[in-house]
C-alpha cells in the first residue's frame, strides 16, 4: 500500500509498506544527487527508470541528458498523476509483454543505445517486481543486439534482392479481401498429423503456406491459394527452388526482400510486399508496382497471419505452428533443408547424428517468436485458433486457443463466403533500370542509407561521446559504402 506525506522541506514524499521510496527530508535533493551519480559512457537516445515514483528525477535528466527520450517503467498505478511528464510511461505485467512492449515501442537501434536504471527507493520497496523488469529489459535488448546483427549481415543482400526482384518480376498481382476462413500451413512437425484433414477439408478454407511448408503439402497432393515468403537468405530460396515447376502457377506474396528463384520471378503470379520503414516501398513506387503493406516481424509466421487478418474478417487456423524444438525431424519432412543436408550422410556421420544435433542446438529464435505470439495473444486470440490432430504442444500461446480437427468441423462446417481473389496488374514500366538507378542515387545521399545499411556502425557513431571515435566511425562507413554502391551498379547494369 502507498501512502504519502510531506517531507520536511515540504514536497511530497511517499512510502511502500512502510518502506520510503523518496527521502523524508528533501525528495529533490536525492533525485538531483541520483541524476548525478549516473554513469553513462556514451550519449544515451533514450533513459529508463524503473518506477521513479513521484518523478522528483526527471528535471535533472534531461538537463543531463538533453537529446535523449525519457521513458518510465512503472510498478504501480498509484503516480499516474505525474506519467505525462514523461515521453513516454509503459506499465509492467508480465515478463514477456514488457520485453515486445519495449521493442514494439522502441525498436532495436534505440534500445542497444539507451540508459537503464531502477530508481533506488523503489529498488527496495518493490524488490521482486524490479527483478522481473530487469531480466525484461536483458530480454529486449538481447533482442535488439541480435536484430542489428542480423541487419547488418543482410543489409546487402536486402538491398540486392529488392533490385533483382523490381528488375525480373514478370506477372505482379494483387489480393482482394475474400471472407471466407482462412487456415495457414507451417512446416513444424505437428503439420504431419494434419495433412489427411487439410486435404479432406480442403475446400472449407483458404489455405496459405508458409515457403517451408510447400514442400511437404505439394508432396501431399494439396496446392495452396497463397505461398508467403520474407526471408532474405540462403536457406529460404531453396524452400523454394526445390519445388521447381510444380509451383510456377501457385500465386506468391513475396517480400521485395526475400531471396527467391528467378524461375519464380518470371513464371509465377507474385504479390509484392513491402514494409513501410524500407527502401523498396521507393523502387516498387519508380517501377510502377502497387504492393501490399506488410508488418515486418522477427518470423514469417507473424507476417502471414498478420496478411491473414487483413484478406478477412473470419477465423484463422494455423496448423504445424509448434515453437518448440523437437526430439526429432524440426520440420514435417520432406523440408529443403533436410533434402540438402542429408546429402552429406554416411557411415561416420550418420542422419541420427544430424538429427541429435539439430535436437541440442539453442533454440532462441524459437523463444523470441513465441514471446511475440503470446504477448498480441489478447489481440490475436479473438479469432486465430492453432489446428492440430491432437497434438501434444509442449507451450502455450496465451490467449491463442489450441483446437483439434473435430472443434474444427464444428467452427468451420462448411465453406463460408468468397476466398481472396486475384488480381493481376499492369505490366511494370519498361524503363524501370533507370528509375531505380535513380531512386539508389537519392537514397544513397541520406542518412537513411547509411541506417539502413550499416546499423551497426551508424548507432556506434551517433552515441559516441569523443569526436575521434565518431571519425573513425565516419571513415569506415564511408569504405563500405563505396563498395556497396559500386556492387549496386553492377548489379543495376546486368
Amino acid at each position: 500500500m502507498i501512502t504519502f506525506s510531506d517531507a520536511k522541506n515540504g514536497e511530497k514524499t511517499c512510502a511502500a509498506d512502510g518502506k520510503h521510496i523518496h527521502s523524508a527530508y528533501n525528495p529533490s535533493r536525492e533525485a538531483e544527487s541520483f541524476v548525478q551519480r549516473m554513469e553513462a559512457a556514451f550519449n544515451p537516445s533514450a533513459v529508463f527508470i524503473i518506477e521513479p515514483a513521484l518523478s522528483y528525477c526527471l528535471p535533472f535528466l534531461r538537463k543531463r541528458f538533453p537529446q535523449a527520450k525519457f521513458c518510465a517503467i512503472r510498478l504501480v498505478k498509484d503516480f499516474a498523476q505525474s506519467d505525462r511528464l514523461w515521453d513516454i510511461c509503459i506499465y509492467a505485467e508480465k515478463e514477456n509483454d514488457l520485453t515486445e512492449r519495449l521493442y514494439a515501442s522502441f525498436g532495436e537501434e534505440v534500445l542497444c543505445s539507451s540508459l537503464f536504471f531502477a530508481w533506488p527507493g523503489s529498488e527496495t520497496a518493490f524488490a521482486s517486481e524490479t527483478k522481473n523488469v530487469w531480466q525484461a529489459i536483458k530480454n529486449a535488448v538481447s533482442k535488439s543486439r541480435d536484430v542489428l546483427g542480423t541487419r547488418s549481415y543482410f543489409a546487402k543482400r536486402w538491398l540486392k534482392n529488392s533490385i533483382r526482384f523490381c528488375s525480373y518480376i514478370k506477372r505482379p498481382a494483387l489480393i482482394e479481401k475474400g471472407s471466407c476462413d482462412i487456415l495457414i500451413a507451417a512446416s513444424g512437425p505437428s503439420l504431419k498429423d494434419s495433412l489427411p484433414h487439410i486435404k479432406e477439408f480442403r475446400e472449407r478454407f483458404y489455405l496459405i503456406a508458409l515457403s517451408s511448408a510447400l514442400l511437404p503439402l505439394l508432396s501431399y497432393g494439396i496446392s495452396p491459394d497463397l505461398v508467403i515468403s520474407t526471408d532474405g537468405g540462403y536457406w529460404a530460396k531453396k524452400h523454394l527452388a526445390l519445388c521447381g515447376m510444380q509451383s510456377d502457377g501457385i500465386p506468391h506474396a513475396i517480400a521485395a526482400e526475400a531471396a527467391l528463384p528467378l524461375s519464380l520471378l518470371e513464371k509465377a503470379p507474385l504479390i509484392p510486399l513491402c514494409y513501410e520503414d524500407g527502401l523498396e516501398n521507393k523502387m516498387l513506387a519508380a517501377c510502377g508496382l502497387s504492393a501490399m503493406i506488410a508488418r515486418r516481424n522477427g518470423t514469417v509466421s507473424g507476417t502471414a497471419l498478420e496478411l491473414a487478418l487483413n484478406l478477412t474478417d473470419r477465423q484463422i487456423f494455423f496448423c504445424g505452428l509448434d515453437l518448440e524444438k523437437s526430439q526429432s525431424f524440426q520440420h514435417t519432412e520432406p523440408n529443403a533443408l533436410s533434402l540438402c543436408n542429408e546429402i552429406k550422410d554416411g557411415r561416420l556421420r550418420p542422419k541420427e547424428s544430424r538429427i541429435a544435433a539439430s535436437v541440442c542446438s539453442p533454440s532462441g529464435a524459437l523463444d523470441i517468436y513465441r514471446a511475440w505470439f503470446r504477448a498480441e495473444s489478447e489481440r490475436l486470440g479473438k479469432r486465430m485458433f492453432r489446428l492440430s490432430d491432437n497434438y501434444s504442444f509442449k507451450n502455450s500461446l496465451g490467449a491463442i486457443k489450441d483446437i483439434n480437427w473435430a472443434d474444427f468441423e464444428k467452427k468451420c462446417p462448411a465453406c463460408a463466403g468468397k476466398k481472396p481473389a486475384l488480381t493481376f496488374c499492369e505490366e511494370k514500366d519498361s524503363s524501370c533500370s533507370g528509375k531505380i538507378r535513380s531512386v539508389i542515387e537519392g537514397f544513397t545521399k541520406s542518412e537513411v542509407f547509411y541506417r539502413e545499411l550499416f546499423p551497426v556502425e551508424t548507432m556506434l557513431k551517433n552515441r559516441s561521446l569523443r569526436e575521434e571515435e565518431k571519425s573513425l566511425y565516419e571513415k569506415k562507413i564511408a569504405e563500405k559504402s563505396e563498395e556497396v554502391l559500386r556492387e549496386l551498379e553492377r548489379l543495376i547494369h546486368e
